[in-house]
């Protein structure tokens, strides 16, 4: 944070976990921080713990996601700390607390949010949505387990965001985006985080987002550049997963894939899900369930007693669907 400390922090996002902040447009700051400023139930030192362990298991696989630098942990009793940086934040957010200090994810320019505006935002809305400094911070959620209800509705509410903008199957097919490398992308690593990690990816996000500019510059990060694509209406971006404070430990049984099952249910609906009565997302689907079994028949082999789990798991998602 050293570059943003003669700068007052803006706010960029907020959380159950509590609020995002990061150093004014134009800075040379790539540092995001989280206060734990939300919900009492939501631990960030939880989030540092998981964020750090996942970094070590996607280095370790040269994964095709990108997954934030995590710089440091701080406590709210650190006074050294915040006696040298409390003025980075505006006078009413100055009450010490947790936070972490991650690598920020680069939000797309502004040729991609005015194309995002033009096709999506409600003609009466699109200028203010455009002149916006909020809607500067713009990741997309990648939502291939949900299409849009298209239906009308007498409703006279016509909001608009572009900050974790949700983009859904239909419309990612729409576009002619790469549907089903996104699909693997997701089974890789949700397969690492499970039989690698030991981690439930409980509530975790996966965003659509430019690449880090300068990988050199964030030391201890995930090396790998990912998986890059390229489409009209976003660019050159790659697929990012972030947000790690209700992840928990899972053990390699059969309670583990019950805990797994539920926390991929309960979460938003990033991954593609069965049962559904389009064939674009059954095909969806099949594409995710084979390349999880391939990445975890990597990782597990196909013998001893763990071996049997991804099966376990994709049987107890798929029956879960059926209910």
């Amino acid at each position: 944070m050293k570059n943003a400390r003669d700068e007052i922090l803006r706010h960029i996002g907020e959380g159950a976990c509590g609020s995002v902040w990061a150093a004014p447009t134009g800075s040379e700051s790539i540092c995001a921080v989280k206060r734990e400023d939300g919900g009492k139930w939501r631990s960030i030192y939880n989030d540092f713990v998981m964020h750090r362990e996942l970094i070590q298991t996607l280095s370790a696989s040269e994964s095709s996601v990108q997954i934030p630098t995590c710089h440091e942990y701080i406590k709210a009793d650190d006074w050294a700390w915040w006696d040298e940086c409390i003025t980075m934040f505006p006078i009413k957010q100055r009450e010490r607390c947790n936070l972490l200090i991650t690598e920020r994810i680069p939000p797309f320019p502004q040729h991609v949010r005015d194309a995002i505006v033009d096709l999506y935002c409600p003609e009466s809305l699109r200028a203010t949505i455009k002149a916006s400094e909020a809607n500067k911070d713009c990741l997309v959620r990648l939502y291939l387990g949900r299409r849009r209800r298209l239906e009308k509705t007498n409703s006279k509410f016509h909001g608009f965001t572009l900050r974790n903008f949700p983009l859904q199957q239909d419309q990612v097919e729409a576009l002619g985006l790469d549907g089903g490398q996104y699909a693997r992308i997701m089974a890789e690593t949700l397969a690492e985080f499970y039989w690698s990690a030991h981690i439930d990816a409980n509530d975790v996000e996966f965003v659509l987002a430019p690449s880090r500019a300068n990988p050199s510059l964030e030391s201890g990060s995930h090396k790998s550049p990912g998986t890059i694509f390229r489409s009209h209406l976003l660019g050159e971006h790659v697929l990012w997963v972030l947000d790690f404070d209700c992840c928990k430990h899972m053990s390699l049984d059969e309670a583990g894939v019950e805990q797994a099952v539920k926390a991929f249910y309960k979460n938003d609906p990033y991954f593609p899900r069965p049962g559904r009565d389009n064939v674009n997302d059954q095909a969806l689907w099949r594409e995710f369930k084979g390349c999880f079994m391939e990445k975890s028949n990597v990782i597990l082999g196909h013998e001893g007693p763990e071996a049997r789990l991804p099966a376990l798991w994709l049987d107890m998602v798929e029956q879960r669907s059926r209910k």
